[in-house]
């Protein structure tokens, strides 16, 4: 018996669709991943053109790093290429 009509819809689609929508929620997890990277990445070694101190290049040279390093691992866990 179903008690929250709302959801029917939902259950539907997912008897229908089950394997389509699996493959499109892990493309769009893989292409969110991707998407935030590639503009984190951007936006830091854009600030490198700037006039910093010591202190703010250490920091934003840090900051590239992690990046960098941490690229592989969303990389392996999403799926996608980085």
């Amino acid at each position: 018996m179903i008690r929250n009509w709302a959801d029917f819809k939902y259950e539907i689609a997912n008897f229908f669709f089950d394997v389509e929508l699996d493959e499109a929620y892990k493309q769009g997890i893989g292409i969110g991943a991707e998407y935030a990277t590639h503009a984190l990445s951007f936006r830091v070694k854009l600030k490198q053109h700037l006039k910093l101190t010591k202190t703010e290049e250490r920091g934003y040279d840090k900051a590239i790093e992690v990046i960098e390093r941490v690229k592989s691992e969303i990389a392996i866990t999403t799926g996608t290429t980085l």
